[in-house]
């Protein structure tokens, strides 16, 4: 009989857990970057119309990757390609570069991204979770710890597919085409604000046309 009441107990306080503990939800999903934004900085070249949209704020970072990337030294930013011309264009995601203050930030993909920033989030999320249900989670600590493993895992899953579903992938860009996508950068330690921030990127005409240049200088962001 108590060996039950344990059991009961037990399923109870990792049901508990699992469904009351932090979760992963963006408001964002891959369709959504099809829809025409309100980019930061934009030029359009031979009909080829390139934007970029900074997610370093706060309530934007949270809205695409329910986590703050720039709090943890991850710069999101989304490039979006529009081909309106009668050429078509390689865009490739290694032709992006990004300087900040003249120093230039290194790429990283969207698993590292995600390792770096939204699944450590989460992590911690769910220890303090774990830690307010108090006596029951010590007294019942191998179930609580076997079930927040188990969820922990698959959601960090569910958030590395995220940050790939959003990446920007390369592509021939043919006429009346859209290519958008995330470019994911590392950002120096304990950053207030972004101020000097240079993207550029190099297109090419298809087949074998002269490369094309984009440059674009974004406005201050300030972190939070």
């Amino acid at each position: 009989m108590k060996k039950q009441s344990v059991l009961r107990v037990a399923g109870l306080v990792t049901g508990m857990w699992l469904t009351g503990c932090a979760s992963f939800e963006p408001a964002m999903r891959g369709s959504d970057l099809l829809r025409s934004r309100q980019p930061s900085a934009q030029q359009t070249v031979k009909g080829l119309e390139i934007s970029i949209e900074e997610f370093a704020s706060e309530q934007k970072s949270r809205q695409a990757f329910d986590a703050h990337l720039a709090s943890s030294g991850v710069l999101a930013l989304l490039v979006r390609a529009e081909n309106n011309g009668t050429a078509s264009y390689k865009i490739s995601q290694q032709a992006i570069t990004v300087t900040l203050d003249g120093q230039a930030l290194s790429k990283i993909d969207g698993t590292d991204a995600a390792h770096q920033s939204a699944t450590s989030e989460y992590a911690g999320k769910a220890l303090g979770w774990t830690v307010a249900t108090g006596p029951f989670a010590i007294l019942l600590w191998p179930a609580t710890i076997a079930g927040s493993a188990a969820h922990t895992r698959s959601v960090n899953r569910r958030i590395e597919q995220h940050f790939e579903s959003l990446q920007l992938n390369n592509a021939v860009l043919r006429p009346n085409q859209v290519a958008p996508g995330f470019v994911y950068f590392k950002l120096p330690e304990n950053l207030k604000q972004l101020q000097s921030l240079i993207v550029e990127m190099q297109v090419t005409e298809e087949p074998g046309g002269a490369p094309v240049m984009f440059n674009f200088k974004l406005p201050a962001i300030t972190l939070g």
